[in-house]
């Protein structure tokens, strides 16, 4: 076993995307378990023909009024965005992709919860603190004239941080341990699973937080 307070893990996934009508960001391919994964996933139906039994279903309603939007989901929780002064808006709520942004972080949270309980031997997972910033080239939103489609991706092109995971009792987690706890999350989260397929560069460092 290793110490905990000393080891970390990068975990830099990148996926190759076929379907991206943009491909300005130009990565090298990784052999990770996560990128094989990743690649692996046509979308859509599984081998048996039907995966509508399958699907988790998400809903929400909302008005937008000049730059902000108040929403509500269908489990009755209530959201808001808005942008900042300087691109127009009122600054009242958090921005659209900073949602974006926590919900990355919310649902790798969640999705490692999961995963550690799942693993043999069980990881039980304190606490996590995530420390996470992403750019994005803002050309590929406001690039004019309007007409014309944009030459680089409004998406995000990389998200880069740290995940620091502490686990329950202090713990000991190999280095395999964590890397397996990271790979699994990754591959298992909706919201990173999406943003890998979107072209989006991730290069999330795992780490094991010392008590």
């Amino acid at each position: 076993m290793i110490s905990a307070a000393t080891k970390s893990v990068g975990i830099s996934l990148v996926v190759p995307s076929s379907r991206i009508f943009f491909s300005s960001h130009r990565t090298s391919p990784r052999t990770s378990l996560t990128s094989k994964l990743f690649s692996s996933l046509g979308g859509g139906v599984d081998d048996k023909g039907d995966d509508s039994i399958h699907r988790k279903y998400y809903k929400i309603v909302g008005t937008g009024k000049r730059s902000a939007v108040a929403m509500t989901t269908d489990t009755g929780h209530e959201l808001q965005t808005d942008v900042p002064k300087k691109m127009g808006g009122s600054d009242t709520a958090p921005q659209p992709v900073e949602h974006l942004l926590a919900a990355l972080l919310g649902c790798t949270q969640a999705t490692a919860i999961y995963v550690g309980r799942m693993m043999s031997p069980r990881l039980l997972i304190d606490k996590i603190d995530f420390d996470v910033e992403a750019y994005r080239d803002n050309r590929g939103a406001v690039e004019l004239p309007i007409e014309k489609m944009p030459e680089v991706p409004a998406r995000l092109q990389c998200v880069s941080g740290t995940v620091e995971v502490y686990f329950k009792n202090g713990f000991e987690v190999s280095r395999e341990q964590l890397n397996l706890l990271a790979e699994q999350t990754e591959a298992r989260c909706p919201v990173a699973n999406m943003m890998h397929s979107s072209g989006c560069h991730m290069d999330l460092k795992w780490t094991i937080g010392s008590q």
